[in-house]
């Protein structure tokens, strides 16, 4: 813990005072300075960390007119090569469009943890992947992790069928979020072999693993196979190249922190569409502890 000066915000910023923040798998790559990392945060000395907060409202800039000092409120920080700031702090300034208000049905750590996850989950099925209003039909690899049970969750929401890929531990919950199919990836050899070609309006592989050559072709004409972080860029390149003159298409996404979608997601906790699991809460103190906790899970 080091001591710094608060930050003032610009014309257009708030100064967050932060009561909570919540871990996430980009920060050991900026800790480890990987090439990752600096996609996510620039490198900087000292290294503020961190990106979901929730906390109050303490000073609002001349240009801001929907938001007034104490009103509590729940975002992330851009993942991006020129953020400096980290949430794992006492203050970060933040811009209007970039938050929104918690409502008071919802505790504050639980805000703190439904930004990054639900975001990315939803601006991968609505946005990139253009989900159908109704009677899509979705692939999630990667179901019980965070960003995996928002996706289907979400996904459900917005009126699609889900065919989940996770582990043996999480295929109850998985079930329970509402996903129709659930592929156990301990159990089952071939994966691949358990999907019709054809089959999907969008792929969302959430830990970047599956091949985006060979699965591609279990899209539907138009579908659209979503990535996060690839584990093999070549792979993905060689996806994309595939498809370059096909109607289907191979994506990453970068989440973006937007107010519209922080209020949506809001609404679904505050009447239960959404569902966001809290693994346990540290005193910032022990922020070494929470981190070394997130690593072995």
């Amino acid at each position: 813990v080091i001591q710094t000066d608060k930050p003032t915000p610009k014309e257009d910023e708030m100064l967050v005072k932060v009561h909570y923040s919540a871990l996430d798998t980009a920060l050991e790559p900026v800790i480890q300075k990987t090439f990752v990392g600096g996609m996510v945060h620039k490198r900087t000395d000292p290294l503020f960390c961190g990106w979901h907060f929730s906390g109050v409202v303490e000073e609002v800039g001349s240009k801001v007119s929907d938001f007034q000092c104490r009103i509590e409120v729940f975002g992330h920080l851009p993942y991006s090569s020129s953020t400096t700031q980290g949430s794992l702090s006492e203050y970060v300034t933040v811009k209007s469009d970039a938050l929104a208000v918690k409502l008071k049905s919802v505790e504050m750590d639980m805000a703190a943890a439904s930004t990054t996850e639900p975001l990315t989950a939803l601006q991968a099925l609505r946005d990139i992947g253009k989900l159908p209003k109704q009677g899509g039909h979705v692939l999630i690899n990667g179901a019980g992790g965070q960003v995996g049970s928002c996706a289907v969750q979400i996904a459900k929401v917005l009126g699609s069928k889900v065919t989940a890929i996770c582990s043996t531990k999480d295929t109850d919950k998985v079930t329970e979020l509402g996903a129709t199919t659930v592929i156990d990836r301990k159990k089952t050899p071939d994966i691949l072999g358990q999907l019709e070609p054809g089959e999907f309006d969008v792929i969302f592989d959430t830990p970047g693993k599956l091949s985006a050559r060979k699965i591609s072709k279990f899209l539907k004409p138009k579908g659209v196979y979503v990535n996060p972080s690839p584990d093999d860029m070549l792979d993905f390149l060689l996806g994309k190249l595939f498809t370059l003159f096909s109607p289907k298409s191979i994506s990453m996404i970068m989440v973006e922190p937007k107010k519209a979608d922080f209020e949506q997601v809001m609404q679904w906790l505050e009447d239960s569409s959404l569902r966001i699991d809290i693994d346990s809460v540290h005193d910032i103190k022990n922020c070494a502890a929470a981190m070394e906790r997130q690593n072995d899970s």
